[in-house]
């Protein structure tokens, strides 16, 4: 057998033998679930997710957008690569708007698609995997529709999902940051369940294998009492952006939130920072415990906030991106910010990736429904 054929058995050299997809996606960073287990996989190796979450695309180039998107679209492309490059990242998550994507929405714009597969393909160019995720919250400029998924969300996927099926290197976030009041109740977590399972169905009966990912409630703060999510083909994991609150800055919030859910259930950090406002509710100790955290329990991390106007996550010295850093600096201060700790974190992760072993070949494979 091949190297490249020992590298994408997940989708292809077994195919004739054991009944499994044929399609072969281009290039490297193919991501999934280990079967039967809570394991993340890239390349069919045990993956802890480092990456850089971007906005730049989240708007069609002709419409307006509010100055912090609208210079994130200016800045994206190049720049974009070499962050991810600097900071050490092996995953862009990049947020594409739901009302652009929806051909029912009046906001609909056909040509939009476009511009983000001109995204996805230069990330994928590039050498990194790709989270696509959908959102509808206020800085798309568009009053929301849904704020769990619903009917638009899924026209959305379905207008976008069969564009990226080919490449099981692109997964799909399903709806970013679903809204709840903050004790969601049994009620609200049905709705939830619903609406994901909704899509999972649809997006599987349509033949897509990518790996998805389902945001907790609370705006992705809460996957404690989270029902079930039935994924036929095993390939579903769930996300959650642990920005600090008041319950949500110790290592018995994370537990409460998240933590407990991730010792059963494949849990990444599919964005996070550390604004000036966090201050008041965890200082730079704390987004440095945060850090320790994830990587005892291998939980990924994608931070946020990069293509801020007033990023707290990098500064540019010239063309060169200087990541933000705590040392001897306040933590509200405008140059303080987790660049370096980001950094750093990604450097030990992808330092322990080199050394893994891949999975045995079985547990890569993924069924045609």
């Amino acid at each position: 057998m091949s190297r490249r054929c020992v590298r994408f058995v997940v989708i292809g050299c077994l195919a004739a033998a054991v009944g499994w997809a044929a399609a072969d996606p281009p290039g490297t960073g193919v991501l999934g679930v280990q079967n039967g287990g809570r394991q993340l996989l890239r390349d069919c190796k045990p993956w802890v997710p480092r990456g850089l979450s971007f906005f730049g695309r989240l708007v069609p180039s002709k419409r307006q957008a509010d100055p912090s998107t609208g210079a994130a679209r200016e800045r994206y492309g190049a720049t974009a690569i070499e962050l991810a490059r600097a900071i050490g990242a092996d995953v862009m998550r990049l947020q594409i708007g739901q009302p652009f994507l929806d051909p029912q929405s009046p906001e609909y714009d056909k040509d939009y698609l476009g511009e983000v597969k001109d995204a996805v393909a230069q990330a994928r160019r590039a050498g990194f995997s790709v989270i696509l995720s959908l959102q509808w919250e206020g800085r798309t400029g568009v009053k929301p529709v849904e704020m769990l998924p619903k009917a638009s969300a899924l026209r959305a996927w379905t207008t976008v999902a069969p564009h990226f099926a080919s490449d099981l290197g692109i997964a799909f976030e399903l709806f970013n940051e679903p809204a709840s009041p903050p004790d969601p109740g049994p009620g609200i977590w049905e709705a939830w369940r619903a609406g994901h399972q909704m899509l999972i169905d649809a997006l599987r009966k349509s033949g897509v294998r990518n790996l998805l990912i389902a945001d907790g409630l609370r705006g992705a703060q809460r996957l404690d009492g989270a029902p079930p999510l039935n994924d036929p083909i095993g390939q579903l994991a769930y996300a959650v952006h642990p920005y600090f609150g008041s319950e949500d800055n110790s290592p018995a919030g994370w537990d409460r939130r998240f933590g407990r859910f991730a010792a059963s259930h494949p849990v990444i950090v599919t964005e996070w920072g550390h604004a000036a406002r966090h201050c008041e509710r965890g200082n730079a100790d704390t987004a440095e415990q945060l850090l320790g955290y994830l990587a005892e329990r291998r939980i990924g991390v994608i931070g946020y906030g990069v293509d801020e106007v007033h990023s707290r996550l990098v500064r540019w010295q010239g063309d060169k991106p200087v990541w933000s850093s705590y040392k001897n600096r306040p933590c509200h201060g405008a140059a303080a910010g987790p660049g370096e700790l980001l950094q750093a974190w990604f450097d030990k992760q992808a330092r322990e990736a080199a050394r893994a072993a891949a999975v045995a070949p079985a547990a890569c494979e993924r069924p045609v429904r």
